[in-house]
C-alpha cells in the first residue's frame, strides 16, 4: 500500500464520472473504463463518493443501506471488480461512510418510525420539551428538528429533512459503524473518507453542532474497532475543526485518522453564499497548519471538491486567456506543500463553473437556498449560484468533444459545461503543456523529492495578498545535505516585480514552473515558479 506521505488521491463523483449504459448517470463500470487515465495521471488513490443505495435527496449522502450498491451504480460484484482491477494498477479505493445521518428510508429509521424502542435509541428523536429548549436550525435551511405524530417525539436533521441523524450516544450505533467499515475492509478497501464526522458527538449549543464532548472518544473506539493499525489512510471532515483538534484528528500515534479536511483556507465565512476568496486567509490559515501540524499531524492539502465550487473558478481566473497558467499556479502552490493532495475530478483539466437557471439546479442545498431569498435581486442570486453553488462541481466529466462530452451516450443527468469541446481530457492528454501534464509532473516531484514531503515551512510576505511565497527546507540524515525548495507565485493578471529571488542561489535548479521560459525579475500574470537548493 501507498504510505501515506507519498500518496495523491483522486476523487470521484460516481454520477458524473462516467456512464456505461447510457442512462446519463454515471457508474462502477464507467469507473473501470477510466482506469487508465487516472493511472496515467498517476494517482495512488481513488475516494469514491457514496454509492450505497440510497433515494439521492442528497446525492448519496442520504444512505438506505451501507452494505449495498444502489442500482444505478451497479452492483456489489462490480464494486469488488473495480476493487480488484484498480488493485493491478496500484491504486486503492476509498470509501465514503455517511456515519452521522442515514436516510429516513432507511430499515433502522423505518423501524424506530413503527414504534420499535431499539431503533428509537439509534436517532436523536426528543420531545417538544427538549425541543424548545434546543432550537436547531437545519444547515439547508428551516428548522432541524421534525415532528412525526403518531410517535409525539421530534427526530434531529441537521441537513435535508430526509437525512435523520444518528444518536452515537448509543454504543450500538457506533457497533453498526465499525461493523460497516469491517465489511468493506473485507472487500479490499484501502481508505475511508468520513462524512461531517465533527457532528457525530452533539454539542447542543445554538451557534454549534459540532465538536461536542465525546467526540474523540467515539473516534479513537471506532479507530480500534475496524481500521486502526492496518495501514488504511483515513480522512474526517470537519468543518470546525481548529488546530488543536487537528492535532488530536491526525495524531501521528494513528490513534484517530489518518488526517482531516479543514476548509478555513477556503475563506466561506459564515454565509457562504456571499464569500469571496481571500489570498490573505488562505495563506495565513495554511501556513498556520503546515507549521502547527509539522512532526504533530498530517495535512490534507485540497482546492476543491464535491461541495466547493471548481478551483479554477475560486482561486485563479477562469477566462480562457488565463485559465490553464492560473490553474497550473494554484496547483503548484498547493502540491509544493506537506501533505496528502487530493484531486476533484476534473480539476487536472482546469473545469469551470457553469452559468446556471434555477429550473438546471440539482443540488437539494441550492433549491433550498433560492426558495429561501425571495427578496435577493435576480442577478444577484444568479451570481451566488454561478460562483459557489454545489452543483458547480458536479457538471460531468468533461472526456473529449463528442455528444455530451464522451460521458454519456444519453443527456445527463445534469446539464454539461458548454466550454467542454475546448477543455477536455482527450485535448490535455495529447498536448505535452497541458494542465493534465501540470499535475502528472507535480505528482512524480512528490515522489521523488523528500523535501516536499518532509520539508518544514515558512511563509514569506504573509501580508501581501498580490503574492504566494514559501520555503521549504530538509536535511537528509544519510547525506547532512539541507534540501531547500522555493516557491514564488504572482496572483495577479498583471505583471509584477518578484521579491525574494535573491534565495535563489547560484546553482539553485529550476524545479518546475508554469511559463515556458524561465522566471526573470518581473513575474509574467499568474506565473509561479519552484526551484530546489543543495547546501
Amino acid at each position: 500500500m501507498t504510505p501515506l506521505d507519498t500518496c495523491v488521491i483522486y476523487q470521484i463523483y460516481p454520477m458524473s464520472f462516467q456512464d456505461s449504459d447510457g442512462d446519463g448517470m454515471g457508474d462502477i463500470k464507467g469507473i473501470r473504463q477510466r482506469l487508465d487515465y487516472l493511472a496515467t495521471l498517476g494517482v495512488d488513490m481513488l475516494w469514491l463518493t457514496p454509492v450505497y443505495r440510497s433515494p439521492k435527496r442528497d446525492n448519496g449522502y442520504d444512505v438506505a443501506d451501507y452494505r449495498a450498491i444502489d442500482p444505478t451504480f451497479g452492483t456489489l460484484a462490480e464494486m469488488e471488480q473495480l476493487i480488484n482491477d484498480a488493485a493491478t494498477r496500484g491504486i486503492g479505493i476509498m470509501m465514503d461512510i455517511v456515519a452521522n445521518h442515514t436516510a429516513t428510508e432507511h430499515l433502522w429509521f423505518q423501524r424506530a418510525l413503527a414504534g420499535d424502542p431499539r431503533y428509537q435509541a439509534y436517532y436523536v428523536f426528543r420531545d417538544q420539551a427538549f425541543v424548545d429548549a434546543h432550537p436547531v436550525q437545519s444547515i439547508f435551511g428551516g428548522s432541524g428538528w421534525e415532528y412525526v405524530p403518531e410517535l409525539d417525539l421530534y427526530y434531529l436533521h441537521n441537513f435535508d429533512i430526509s437525512q435523520a441523524d444518528l444518536d452515537w450516544d448509543n454504543p450500538a450505533v457506533r457497533t453498526e459503524m465499525a461493523e460497516v467499515i469491517n465489511f468493506w475492509l473485507a472487500k479490499g478497501i484501502k481508505g475511508f473518507r468520513f462524512d461531517v464526522i465533527d457532528m457525530v458527538s452533539k454539542e447542543w449549543s445554538p451557534l454549534a453542532m459540532s465538536n461536542g464532548p465525546r467526540l474523540h472518544d467515539y473516534i479513537r473506539e471506532l479507530n480500534g474497532a475496524s481500521f486502526g493499525n492496518k495501514g488504511i489512510i483515513t480522512v474526517g471532515e470537519t468543518w470546525g475543526a481548529d488546530l488543536a483538534h487537528m492535532q488530536h484528528y491526525s495524531n501521528p500515534n494513528g490513534s484517530e485518522f489518518s488526517m482531516v479536511f479543514n476548509f478555513e483556507h477556503l475563506g466561506l465565512g459564515q454565509d457562504k453564499w456571499s464569500s469571496h476568496f481571500d489570498p490573505l486567509t488562505f495563506k495565513r490559515s495554511m501556513a498556520r497548519h503546515q507549521q502547527g501540524l509539522h512532526g504533530r499531524g498530517w495535512n490534507s492539502l485540497f482546492l476543491g471538491n464535491h461541495d466547493l465550487p471548481r478551483a479554477v473558478s475560486r482561486f485563479g481566473d477562469d477566462r480562457p486567456e488565463w485559465r490553464e497558467p492560473s490553474g497550473k499556479l494554484w496547483a503548484l502552490v498547493l502540491h509544493m506543500m506537506q501533505g496528502t493532495p487530493f484531486i476533484y475530478q476534473g480539476e487536472e483539466l482546469g473545469m469551470t463553473n457553469r452559468h446556471w437557471q434555477t429550473d438546471e439546479l440539482r443540488d437539494v442545498e441550492a433549491i433550498h437556498y433560492s426558495a429561501s431569498q425571495p427578496g435577493l435581486a435576480p442577478a444577484e442570486l444568479s451570481r451566488r449560484l454561478d460562483a459557489i453553488g454545489r452543483d458547480n462541481a458536479r457538471t460531468p466529466m468533461q472526456w473529449d468533444a463528442s455528444p455530451h462530452a464522451g460521458f454519456s451516450t444519453a443527456k445527463p443527468w445534469i446539464a454539461l459545461n458548454d466550454n467542454y469541446m475546448d477543455i477536455n481530457a482527450t485535448e490535455q492528454l495529447a498536448r505535452t503543456g497541458s494542465l493534465f501534464h501540470c499535475y502528472r509532473q507535480l505528482i512524480a516531484l512528490r515522489k521523488a523529492h523528500p523535501v516536499i514531503r518532509h520539508g518544514d515551512f515558512e511563509l514569506l510576505d504573509g501580508d501581501d495578498p498580490l503574492r504566494i511565497s514559501y520555503h521549504r527546507r530538509w536535511r537528509d540524515p544519510a547525506t547532512g545535505e539541507t534540501h531547500t525548495l522555493l516557491l514564488l507565485a504572482n496572483l495577479t493578471a498583471g505583471t509584477l516585480p518578484m521579491p525574494h529571488l535573491d534565495l535563489v542561489e547560484r546553482g539553485a535548479t529550476l524545479l518546475m514552473g508554469n511559463y515556458p521560459d524561465a522566471p526573470t525579475t518581473t513575474f509574467a500574470p499568474y506565473q509561479a515558479a519552484i526551484w530546489l537548493m543543495l547546501a
